[in-house]
């Protein structure tokens, strides 16, 4: 990059969800940036962390405690408003943080996603209106957290899934089948193989429905720009737009070698992205890898499952966190590396942590059906590559480090991982 560019650079974002906060967080903190940063929300208020929001529907916490610490800084213009349209003279380096849109299905009567604040905000007043009866669809990560978070609230709560069993991308049948009769005991109703839509005139007896069906990356901008996209945006490993290297996108809208990436991974990705744009107006002639930077950023391995919470602790998160690049040679280069920990709010025997590759084929498998858990660990020769563990998940702490750290010793019989209960708090996810 030219020296002229040095104390002018400008950058402009697209979004201010999580990914949109780290990144222009990150940006404004490196000494390496001197320029200006034009900030675009998509949505109206402050910006908040929407991994919180089946906390506000537990009660856990209120709406004005899930926004993230507001930014201040010269350099900075806030406008509460989308970007409406690339126009390339304006910004030197553009960020595309636009995240992802529910997806709806074919609906009718009382129903409302949740996807946004606002969505939140409307499920509570439904329910301080007195409603009692809820179905949730959608089996997956959200709906199976908003179901518990609901039921600790005294709520009757049916949870349909169109597919063959609940958590159907993360558990085998197995698996899925032991958490489902936790939730049942529980009070959850949960029904599988059921399409929900007005198309199929299947359609819960609730008096308010909760849409947790997926969601839909958000691409019409950079379409509209001309920019390569697939389900996401097109980027390459470092979050460059494949169709021009002044565009990074991050987060949920952006699509990497390997699919989009998940809600909170959205944070590695503007770690990644911030220290690209600031190493370049720095002309600094090589990026470190992710792992380099998060070590000098002094960013622990909790940050890559807690996010911090109002509380001044940490929640756990249900969602896809990247935890190491995977090797670049060898049969486990094959494996992509994630962790999953679902937040039930008490509900018993529903702790699911999934780390590794989803639906590994299980090397080891520990059932015990009566008191419903399940722990399943995948090798590759004796490296632990992923485990599924539903039910009592003490034993994440010691399979995420396993996992994480190939090279690191680990029991002369690997099933003693999955009876590791080292570190405490929530499933010792707090001592990795």
């Amino acid at each position: 990059m030219s020296g002229g560019m040095r104390g002018g650079v400008r950058v402009v974002v697209a979004g201010a969800g999580l990914a949109g906060h780290e990144f222009v967080r990150r940006l404004l903190a490196d000494p390496g940036f001197d320029g200006t940063i034009t900030w675009h929300s998509g949505e109206p208020g402050r910006p908040y962390n929407r991994v919180l929001l089946t906390d506000l529907l537990a009660g856990h916490h209120t709406p004005e405690a899930v926004s993230l610490p507001a930014l201040s800084d010269p350099r900075l213009t806030f406008h509460r408003e989308p970007l409406s349209r690339i126009r390339e003279a304006e910004f030197d380096y553009l960020v595309l943080a636009t995240g992802a849109d529910p997806v709806i299905p074919p609906v009718r009567g009382n129903s409302v996603p949740l996807r946004t604040l606002n969505d939140a905000r409307t499920i509570l007043r439904e329910l301080n209106d007195g409603v009692r009866r809820v179905a949730v669809v959608g089996g997956g990560p959200l709906g199976v957290e908003t179901a518990c978070a609901l039921a600790q609230r005294g709520v009757r709560v049916e949870l349909l899934h169109r597919g063959p069993h609940i958590m159907s991308r993360w558990l085998d049948a197995e698996s899925a089948a032991l958490l489902a009769d936790s939730l049942s005991t529980a009070g959850i109703a949960v029904r599988c193989q059921t399409e929900v839509s007005a198309a199929t005139r299947v359609w819960p007896h609730a008096d308010l429905v909760i849409l947790a069906c997926g969601v839909r990356p958000r691409v019409a901008l950079a379409r509209a720009a001309g920019l390569p996209v697939g389900r996401g945006v097109l980027v390459d490993g470092a979050g460059r737009s494949v169709g021009n290297p002044r565009v990074f996108a991050i987060g949920d809208c952006a699509e990497a070698e390997g699919g989009v990436t998940g809600a909170f991974a959205a944070l590695e990705d503007a770690r990644r992205a911030a220290v690209a744009i600031a190493a370049e107006v720095a002309e600094v002639a090589e990026i470190a890898e992710v792992a380099e930077i998060v070590a000098e950023a002094g960013i622990s391995k909790l940050t890559q499952y807690s996010s911090p919470s109002p509380s001044g602790g940490h929640a756990t998160l249900a969602t896809i966190v990247p935890t190491r690049q995977p090797p670049k040679e060898g049969p486990a280069a094959q494996i992509t590396r994630s962790a999953l920990r679902l937040r039930t709010y008490g509900v018993p025997g529903a702790d699911v942590a999934v780390l590794g590759q989803p639906l590994a084929d299980a090397t080891i498998a520990l059932t015990d059906q009566r008191r419903r858990t399940r722990k399943a660990l995948t090798l590759d020769g004796d490296v632990p590559v992923a485990a599924a563990l539903v039910g009592d998940v003490r034993a994440a702490a010691a399979v995420a480090r396993a996992i994480a750290r190939p090279g690191s010793p680990v029991p002369g019989v690997p099933v003693a991982l999955l009876t590791s209960a080292a570190g405490g708090g929530a499933g010792g996810f707090d001592s990795v």
